[in-house]
């Protein structure tokens, strides 16, 4: 699953990128090719997990506009893992930098039995390595701004409902300059899109620059994460019931989409209603159409 984001910037097309070999497994074992659900895991065995990376090095040097020999790139394996709406954690596992010397590369995982949870978030990566000196007016310019990205969804132990990855970043160095560059977290999703996967095209960044909100997300604190995933939910919620045909419009939308799962959340929060008067609660209540999706957005997490 390939995530689609609007960037202020020049990406890679995934023409330009070619993956193969997701393998997974037990620690020791025949890896297998990574599927929609890990089965027959023995909860006492480490996983090893590893992906083959190759770019066509002149072709993305090419599409970010920036001469080849200058170009620095760096492909980066990602695993979240966790229970409950969201994982409670995501971690850079491995990386490799890659030039044009070096335009491919195997990423590889072992991830600890003991840290993992309901769901695997799997995904590679490739992020701008060094900035260029001569770059186009709309290439990347900063440190590890986001080129490219394939993800991979693995339930075990029978994991949960749908959620999406979590990312910790300093909004002062990567949204510099931002008006969100004090907020505590940022949720970046497509307003409108809502055929999308959710899990592939909604992420919630949150601030390292306040070190105790990152680790409340990571501990699994029930009111932060409520917190966070209402905020998710209204601002979604709040878009969908403005269209004329909200109601046959998400009904219409498969299981796992942005538009279906907002579906779900408002009849979670909004049981039996209409878009309609769910729209015209928002606009007449707001307090109490707020309150009520605060309420729905409990989270229980596993001790």
């Amino acid at each position: 699953m390939r995530r689609t984001t609007a960037f202020p910037f020049l990406v890679l097309p995934d023409s330009l990128v070619r993956t193969g070999g997701w393998m997974i497994g037990e620690r020791g074992s025949p890896l297998a090719p990574v599927a929609d659900i890990l089965e027959g895991w023995d909860y006492q065995c480490d996983l090893e997990l590893n992906v083959e990376i190759e770019v066509d090095f002149q072709g993305a040097a090419d599409a970010l506009e920036i001469p080849s020999e200058e170009l620095r790139l760096e492909a980066v394996l990602k695993v979240g893992t966790g229970s409950g709406t969201m994982p409670r954690r995501i971690e850079i596992l491995d990386r490799v930098v890659l030039n044009s010397g070096r335009a491919e590369a195997k990423l590889e995982a072992t991830l600890d039995s003991s840290n993992l949870s309901g769901r695997l978030l799997i995904e590679c990566g490739i992020v701008l390595g060094k900035p260029a000196g001569n770059a186009g007016g709309i290439s990347p310019r900063w440190q590890a701004s986001r080129l490219w990205s394939e993800r991979r969804d693995v339930l075990i132990e029978d994991g949960g409902a749908s959620r999406f990855p979590i990312e910790s970043v300093s909004f002062k160095r990567s949204f510099p300059g931002a008006p969100f560059v004090a907020a505590p977290w940022y949720i970046d999703w497509q307003p409108g899109m809502w055929r999308l996967d959710f899990g592939g095209s909604v992420r919630l960044y949150v601030n390292s620059d306040f070190p105790g909100v990152g680790e409340r997300v990571v501990e699994g604190d029930p009111l932060t994460l409520q917190a966070i995933l209402a905020d998710v939910m209204r601002q979604m919620i709040s878009l969908a019931v403005t269209s004329a045909d909200c109601d046959e419009m998400l009904e219409d939308l498969g299981e796992g989409s942005v538009g279906h799962q907002v579906r779900n959340w408002m009849d979670l929060a909004f049981p039996g209603q209409s878009a309609s008067s769910i729209a015209s609660l928002a606009e007449h209540r707001p307090g109490r159409f707020s309150a009520a999706i605060l309420s729905a957005a409990e989270v229980s997490m596993d001790p």
